[in-house]
């Protein structure tokens, strides 16, 4: 379930999921987008290791300064360190994109206590585009789905996602057989 792309998973379902609706994809942002908060992570985690040679380059001696804020400092950096981990973490794994063979569904989590659910009906959907831009983008085949729906449905945007030409091609198809059930 670590995945950022899965077609037809297994054992998942979604609150508000009707009984005959099935899960096509399931879809997160490309794990190399994680980097914005796992480079800072790791340079928070590293910088007690680092900090005393800084501090002797900018001549403050250490030794003057009490063991007990040197621990307070530690207790404070790995605790940020920590918080930035867990944060980032959720904030990848529970913002996810579904495409069901009924709806589509954007959901947004914001924080433990707060998140955004955007569904719009398959029948909805009048147009799918796909866009990759940059270099990260074009080596690991990721980038933004734009969904535009009819009505007073709010488009969806699916923002860095694996194989997006694909995605939009997918639910555009999707989209089509639903039209094409009814016409």
């Amino acid at each position: 379930m670590f995945s950022a792309y899965i077609e037809r998973p297994i054992n998942c379902r979604f609150e508000g999921q009707d009984q005959d609706e099935t899960i096509l994809l399931l879809l997160r942002a490309h794990p190399i987008t994680n980097l914005s908060w796992i480079i800072p992570a790791v340079l928070l985690f590293l910088l007690p290791f680092f900090l005393p040679s800084i501090l002797n380059l900018l001549d403050i001696n250490l030794p003057q300064v009490p063991s007990l804020y040197g621990i307070l400092f530690l207790i404070i950096n790995y605790l940020l360190t920590l918080t930035i981990v867990f944060e980032g973490f959720l904030n990848w794994y529970f913002n996810v994109y579904i495409v069901t063979n009924k709806n589509i569904i954007d959901v947004d989590f914001h924080s433990l206590l707060s998140k955004n659910i955007d569904v719009a009906p398959l029948r909805n959907i009048e147009d799918t585009s796909s866009f990759m831009g940059g270099l990260l983008n074009a080596i690991f085949h990721f980038g933004d789905v734009f969904i535009q729906t009819a009505g007073t449905s709010r488009n969806i945007d699916f923002h860095s996602v694996l194989r997006p030409h694909h995605v939009a091609d997918f639910i555009l198809d999707e989209a089509h057989k639903i039209h094409g059930k009814k016409g």
